[in-house]
C-alpha cells in the first residue's frame, strides 16, 4: 500500500510539474518571426497570459494617429460576418506582402504552427506573429498582435500590437449593412511609435497595401464578389461579371 500510494504521488507530481507547450522556433518558416520572438524570450514562456496588448481601458485615443478605410463587399452582412469569423488564419495572411509565422491561443496556453490541419477560429486571445514584406522583400518586419475584443451584436472585431512592437495601438474592424445588399466595413488603425518618419510616412503607406492583401485574400477564399474600396485603390469589378 505504501509502495502504491507512493507511486501514485510521484506519478501526480509529475502531470503538475510538467511544462506547458512551448514554442519549437524551427516550425516557424520565417527567420523576422524567429528572431523576434526569440528576442522577447516568447519561445521561453511557461505562461503566454504574460503576454499583454499595448490597447488597454482608459487609453486616450487623441493622442493616436488615425488612419480609415472603408471597403464594400457585393454580399449581405450575416455571410460576410461569417466568412471573417471562421476562414482559416495561415490562408489569410499568405499573401505577397504578409505571412502568418505562428499563432499563439493565450487562454489555452496552446501554440499553432503553420502546417496545422485544423487552425482555430478567430477568438479573443489570440496573438498573431506576422512577417510584413516592404520593398517586394528588400526588408522584412516582423510584427505581432492580440485579438482583444469580438462584439457579435455589434459586429466588430478589435486587436491591439503586443506591447514593446515598434508601434503601438490598435485596429478596429466593424462591419455595416449598407441596405443595398452589399456590406460596409470600416477598417481603423490607430498608432503611434517613437518615430514621426514612420508615423508620418512609411506606416500610412505599407500598413493601406497590408490591409488591401487582407481584405482581398479573405474576398479570395470566401469566394464572394470583388471588393470596392471607398477610395478606389479597389476598383468594382464590372456589372455584367461575377
Amino acid at each position: 500500500m505504501v509502495i502504491l500510494l507512493f507511486a501514485f504521488g510521484f506519478s501526480s507530481l509529475s502531470v503538475v510539474s510538467q511544462n506547458p507547450e512551448t514554442i519549437n522556433l524551427k516550425e516557424i518558416p520565417q527567420r523576422k518571426v524567429r528572431k523576434y520572438i526569440a528576442s522577447r524570450s516568447i519561445d521561453q514562456m511557461n505562461d503566454f497570459s504574460s503576454i499583454h496588448a499595448s490597447w488597454g481601458k482608459g487609453i486616450d485615443e487623441s493622442i493616436f494617429k488615425v488612419i480609415e478605410k472603408t471597403f464594400y463587399l457585393k454580399y449581405k452582412l450575416p455571410n460576410v460576418w461569417q466568412s471573417y469569423l471562421h476562414i482559416n488564419p495561415f490562408k489569410t495572411w499568405d499573401r505577397h506582402s504578409i505571412r502568418l509565422g505562428l499563432l499563439i491561443t493565450k487562454c489555452s496556453n496552446s501554440v499553432i504552427y503553420t502546417h496545422s490541419p485544423s487552425p482555430p477560429d478567430i477568438d479573443t486571445g489570440q496573438v498573431y506573429f506576422l512577417d510584413l514584406k516592404l520593398l517586394k522583400g528588400v526588408f522584412n518586419i516582423p510584427v505581432a498582435f492580440e485579438i482583444t475584443n469580438i462584439d457579435y451584436n455589434q459586429q466588430i472585431m478589435e486587436f491591439s500590437y503586443i506591447e514593446k512592437n515598434k508601434s503601438l495601438g490598435k485596429q478596429t474592424i466593424q462591419f455595416f449593412d449598407n441596405g443595398d445588399g452589399r456590406t460596409r466595413i470600416v477598417h481603423r488603425s490607430y498608432f503611434k511609435s517613437d518615430s514621426p518618419l514612420r508615423d508620418d510616412i512609411f506606416y500610412p503607406f505599407f500598413h493601406k497595401i497590408f490591409i488591401n492583401e487582407f481584405h482581398r485574400s479573405i474576398r479570395r477564399l470566401s469566394r464572394t464578389p470583388k471588393l470596392a474600396c471607398l477610395n478606389g485603390e479597389i476598383k468594382d469589378p464590372p456589372s455584367n461579371s461575377l
